[in-house]
């Protein structure tokens, strides 16, 4: 068989399957970003700076557990859908890039470029420049080179933080020349999935761009189109992996302080990508639930563009106005946070769309 090739065709249900994931999805990365308490002003001041123990359990087990799934699985996805279907020549890889460049390119660009430019504009303002660290450069005194670094993330992340992601995926599709030479052999290439299983495992990855979980879940996600396993397949396991990755969440949760918990916090997350492609199937069990979660899942790249800064921002307002001391305090903001910026962008989302359908649809890639 000639492995360059691949024609697996995705069924109706998987889709749907795959597409009703990126919303909770969307909610993990937001959850991600929710953690933490303390808050850094220009002024030196900050919110509460004490993690008091049941909320600093509750934010291990969702922003460092299981949130932690929603980016590797986003990676794994884009590797399967990339490599779904296709037969590989020069034209055809130019096709996919070109394609990539609407759908990734320019979003990537226009919203790093945009809370540039907010962030300028805010810098500027007495009113608003309080709510700046102060441990970040100022846009004002950006040299060439760091207008392309935060624009970019050539040495960091881009100045909308998120957008790494986005970054790493990019590089990683132009990437797929060496990808469709070493899926020529299914023997190399399944030695290169060990090879990269270790990595993971073991944390060990000398090189900044891309990210180990970019190239090790995209490598996944392509490995498994290319050589036609149902991403589905461990679907007859699913029950019994879940309750493995249970079991793993709460190890991972109670040994942060302990070497070992980097081995086991990437497990973890191996076993939650494979619970949450199983869990997916339940959400497809009544139309009803199933039309909402796809109904949603067309919010999902505007709210992975916009929630960061907003969710900062918002968050700094509300320490600044109450700064909570008490932990009942601090479990609210936590869950409220994320769920007002949520609920504002999907509104906001609903405006644009009525207003400037067209605008919109090219700045969150046609999606």
């Amino acid at each position: 068989m000639n492995y360059t090739e691949c024609f697996v065709v995705l069924d109706k249900l998987s889709s749907e399957r795959l597409s009703i994931l990126r919303f909770p999805l969307i909610i993990g990365v937001v959850l991600i970003l929710s953690a933490g308490t303390t808050m850094n002003f220009a002024d030196g001041s900050s919110g509460s700076e004490e993690l008091l123990f049941f909320f600093n359990f509750i934010q291990n087990i969702l922003s460092d557990g299981i949130a932690r799934v929603a980016v590797p699985l986003f990676f794994l996805m884009s590797g399967f859908l990339f490599f779904l279907n296709v037969k590989w020549s020069i034209d055809k890889f130019k096709e996919k890039v070109r394609s990539r460049f609407y759908t990734l390119v320019i979003p990537f660009l226009f919203w790093n470029m945009f809370v540039m430019v907010v962030f300028f504009i805010a810098q500027t303002i007495p009113q608003t420049s309080v709510y700046f660290s102060g441990t970040n450069q100022s846009i004002a005194t950006y040299s060439l080179f760091d207008f392309f670094n935060n624009l970019l993330g050539l040495t960091k992340s881009p100045i909308s933080f998120q957008f790494w992601f986005i970054r790493d995926l990019i590089v990683m599709i132009l990437l797929t020349p060496l990808l469709i030479c070493i899926f020529k052999s299914k023997i190399l290439a399944t030695l290169m999935l060990f090879l990269l299983s270790c990595l993971w495992l073991l944390d060990v990855w000398p090189i900044y761009i891309p990210s180990l979980a970019a190239v090790y879940f995209f490598y996944v996600g392509s490995y498994i189109s290319k050589f036609e396993i149902d991403i589905f397949s461990m679907d007859r396991f699913g029950s019994s992996i879940f309750v493995i990755y249970l079991v793993f969440l709460l190890a991972d949760t109670m040994t942060k302080n302990y070497e070992i918990n980097q081995v086991l916090h990437h497990i973890g997350i191996v076993l939650g990508v494979i619970t949450s492609l199983y869990i997916s199937k339940s959400f497809c069990g009544k139309a009803r639930i199933k039309n909402l979660f796809l109904r949603l899942s067309t919010y999902a790249f505007f709210i992975f563009a916009l929630h960061e800064p907003l969710l900062r921002i918002f968050k700094k307002l509300i320490y600044k106005l109450i700064s909570p001391e008490s932990e009942l305090a601090i479990i609210f903001i936590y869950f409220f946070v994320p769920l007002v910026i949520i609920f504002t962008l999907i509104f906001t989302y609903e405006i644009l769309n009525k207003l400037a359908p067209r605008q919109l649809r090219a700045v969150v890639g046609g999606r």
